[in-house]
Parts: C-alpha cells; structure tokens; sequence
C-alpha cells in the first residue's frame, strides 16, 4: 500500500481515490508537480474570494471549490498544459454551476 493509500484507507466514502489523487493530468504532461499545486492553490483561492465578493453562503463556496478541484483530479482530469490559460473562468464557472 501506498503512502497515499495508507492515509486515505480510513475513508469509507472517499470522492477521490488514492491512484486519482497520485497521478494527476497535468503530471502526465509533464508538468512540474509545484508548479500544479500552486496554480490549483490559487484557482482556489480565487474561487473562495468570488463567492465572498457575491455574499454567497459558505457551503455553495465549499461545492463550488469541491466541483473546482475535482476537474483536476486524476489522469482523466484537465491538465494545465492544456488548460493553463483558462484557470479563471474554470474557477468562476464552478461557482456559476452551482
């Protein structure tokens, strides 16, 4: 077992499973794994500052970052080589979504 699985075991209704959450899009690209993170970090910063700017209620900014997260997760998520330009409007439409 994986250090990814060994931490995620405990779950019994993971959304995620340790093999998504090990091996995203982007690094199948080739992209550097500090670089994923810190654009997924702000993505998600930006989404939690929209819904405080539209007065949202808490848990739709909780789903609105969930549905943003989870379009990068895994190998069948998006991947910023591809969609490195369109990291805003994804975030934005995760809250239009909801």
């Amino acid at each position: 077992m994986s250090g990814a699985e060994s931490e995620l075991g405990h779950l019994s209704n993971a959304l995620a499973s340790p093999a998504q959450l090990e091996h995203s899009s982007s690094s199948l690209d080739g992209v550097p794994e500090e670089l994923e993170r810190s654009v997924r970090y702000a993505g998600v910063k930006l989404t939690q500052a929209a819904g405080v700017l539209l007065q949202l209620p808490q848990d739709v900014i909780a789903q609105a970052i969930v549905a943003f997260t989870r379009f990068w997760v895994g190998p069948e998520g998006g991947s910023l080589a591809v969609y490195s330009a369109k990291v805003r409007p994804i975030s934005l439409s995760a809250l239009t979504v909801l």
